[in-house]
């Protein structure tokens, strides 16, 4: 039997940055930015983890074929030249609560590249295994997931913020307060509230179908999906344990995933039906006052409704067979 201990470890290290990066977001909603924040550590520790073991495969290749370990490496090299950037943008700019600024979107970018990389070493290692979702294939899918979806937490996170503080409840810290001459703006990084479905179902929907197209399973996105939705609920509840900022969990997300097992013969049905579901009980979710979601308006159907559409026309979820001559 194959050792997966090699991989289990990855698993490991990009679970590490998961936490430090979900704390990391709350933890900016109450405190101002600190270099040697604890979530800024529990996040460098999966990068160190990371480190070692690709450090081990340049050493000699064990576990990873070549184009993958050089992947992995030029997504560290670039979340390294990330770190002075966004340093030097703290410093500029003062106090960052978006989530959206350019030197975010290199940790993003380079994160992405590790988990692809990582992915793809572990696809070939365990060649000739049919990709299912009881394997590592949905740790590293929701792992990719979450790296997709990470910048909507500014108004997950905000939604909850700014409602105790129109509330008169913030838990943010005076040093925060104090520099939020315009509460609504800071707290949603001026970020405008058409972005937060959009950017949502184009993510998502692009997720599921490219996963499908790669590996043939309808399964592996709606449990990485799934799997992701819990450890968000796990985290809400240790921060809400421990007096932290919260934030909505994005639990419409699973419909789109959810269709496209349902639905698989018409792929851009799928989609229709996924995107429609997800953003109509986002919004009965929003009018209700059930949960406190990102703003939202009944308009934004159209776009997303669009998004939901297009993205399994120009990427289907099978191959086009070429018609014989």
């Amino acid at each position: 039997m194959m050792n997966l201990k090699f991989y289990r470890l990855w698993v490991l290290a990009f679970l590490l940055k998961f936490i430090g990066s979900a704390w990391d977001a709350s933890y900016h909603f109450r405190y101002l930015f600190e270099k040697y924040s604890i979530p800024h550590l529990v996040n460098f520790a999966g990068f160190a983890l990371g480190a070692y073991l690709l450090f081990n495969e340049w050493r000699r290749l064990n576990y990873m074929d070549r184009f993958s370990r050089n992947l992995t490496t030029i997504g560290y090299v670039l979340f390294l030249i990330g770190i002075p950037l966004d340093f030097s943008y703290h410093i500029a700019y003062g106090i960052d609560l978006t989530t959206w600024s350019p030197t975010h979107f290199v940790y993003y970018i380079a994160t992405g590249i590790m988990i692809i990389a990582v992915w793809r070493g572990y696809s070939v290692y365990t060649k000739g295994q049919v990709p299912i979702w009881k394997s590592m294939h949905t740790w590293f899918a929701m792992f990719l997931l979450e790296c997709l979806v990470f910048p909507n937490m500014q108004q997950e996170n905000g939604s909850i913020s700014y409602d105790q503080y129109i509330h008169g409840k913030s838990i943010a810290s005076k040093e925060i307060l104090a520099i939020l001459s315009d509460p609504a703006s800071q707290i949603f990084g001026g970020i405008p509230p058409w972005l937060y479905p959009c950017y949502s179902v184009l993510t998502v929907s692009l997720f599921t179908v490219l996963i499908i197209r790669i590996f043939r399973s309808y399964s592996i996105p709606l449990a990485a999906t799934a799997l992701y939705i819990s450890l968000r609920f796990i985290g809400k509840l240790i921060f809400f344990a421990v007096g932290y900022p919260t934030s909505y969990v994005p639990i419409t997300l699973l419909f789109i995933p959810i269709f496209y097992l349902l639905i698989k013969k018409y792929s851009w049905i799928a989609g229709l039906l996924g995107s429609f579901f997800y953003f109509i009980s986002l919004y009965g979710i929003h009018k209700s006052g059930l949960l406190i979601t990102p703003p939202l308006k009944i308009s934004l159907i159209i776009p997303v409704l669009l998004i939901g559409i297009l993205v399994p026309i120009i990427i289907p979820t099978r191959k086009r067979r070429n018609k014989e001559m």
